[in-house]
């Protein structure tokens, strides 16, 4: 199964591209860390990041999609932006997308941690979440 976790702030949705099979991963390379949404305030700019979302997810035949969630009031809410690209991501019909929690991501890194760090993975730091979403799915039910 190809995952591809997500973790949207302010301005992006940062991606990590993963294979999973029987409990076993492989990050994947991917053409891009991340899909910026440009202009948020028109409905034209929403579409070409949904548009771009669509083209990586068809290219890489992506089986699902899993967002890290974001607190939806609060100190650390998520911001406007975020919850429109998650909004836009959700609305793709080509793939199955899913929001997992920030708790069961933090008890599945604490029942399986991580002997590799994002270097070894040929990932940058900021992929970091976005790598922990993908791999809480891929454990999931197991």
């Amino acid at each position: 199964m190809k995952i591809l976790g997500i973790e949207l702030n302010a301005k992006e949705a940062v991606l990590c591209l993963m294979a999973s099979e029987s409990g076993l991963f492989n990050v994947m390379e991917c053409r891009t860390r991340g899909i910026e949404l440009r202009d948020a305030e028109t409905a034209e700019g929403v579409r070409g990041f949904q548009f771009q979302m669509i083209k990586l997810i068809d290219d890489y035949a992506i089986d699902k999609v899993v967002i890290k969630q974001r607190h939806a009031k609060g100190k650390f809410a998520g911001s406007t932006n975020s919850f429109k690209m998650e909004a836009a991501i959700q609305l793709i019909d080509s793939v199955s997308v899913e929001v997992i929690p920030a708790t069961e991501i933090k008890e599945t890194l604490k029942k399986n941690p991580l002997d590799y760090n994002m270097k070894d993975l040929e990932l940058r730091k900021f992929q970091e979440d976005a790598f922990y979403t993908a791999y809480s799915f891929a454990l999931r039910d197991l």
